[in-house]
């Protein structure tokens, strides 16, 4: 056993104390530990991880830890999320769909009128890096409502095959202009 401790590359040095100020002895090596914290460092410098909130390690005693049914609130934390995900996603294809119907009912033919307009864009157009500067998103990188809308899916997407000529089979080359 050793003192829990931090120490950066550039000689800084921490120790983790009990709430007696004494050093709170850790085994000297932790593979797990050391998998995840170097899976999860993101090109981080050494100073810049642990205290600044990019992985957040909490000291607990061993009777809370014993206490707590620590996989039963995983489990719950990851329903919950999965939850929101898809309530989020759900969001997003009625919101499609509602566009899609205030349209008309756009076609091929017809076109949508706000197709791919800033109005549409799903998330900011730039952001904070956090370290004060300012970043523009790259235009490839760009969400918009239109890509779950059925008029994507049903008319620039099967046009977009077609063109590529991935429609080889004459039945299927003129299944785009029976769809109309």
């Amino acid at each position: 056993m050793v003192p829990a401790r931090l120490v950066w590359e550039d000689g800084q040095d921490f120790v983790f104390r009990d709430d007696q100020g004494l050093p709170v002895m850790v085994p000297a090596y932790d593979p797990v530990l050391e998998d995840f914290t170097e899976k999860h460092r993101h090109h981080y410098d050494d100073n810049q991880l642990g205290f600044s909130g990019v992985i957040q390690v909490v000291q607990v005693d061993q009777r809370t830890w014993d206490s707590v049914d620590v996989v039963t609130r995983v489990k719950d934390q990851l329903q919950k999320q999965t939850g929101q995900f898809y309530a989020e996603q759900d969001e997003y294809k009625a919101a499609a769909l509602k566009c899609y119907n205030d349209h008309g009912n756009p076609d091929i033919t017809t076109g949508c009128r706000d197709y791919m307009a800033d109005s549409k864009r799903i998330g900011p157009a730039q952001y904070d890096d956090g370290e004060g500067r300012v970043v523009r998103v790259p235009d490839k990188y760009r969400q918009y409502l239109c890509y779950i809308c059925p008029y994507q899916q049903s008319y620039i997407n099967v046009e977009l095959r077609r063109r590529k000529g991935m429609y080889k089979d004459p039945k299927q080359a003129n299944i785009f202009k029976r769809a109309r």
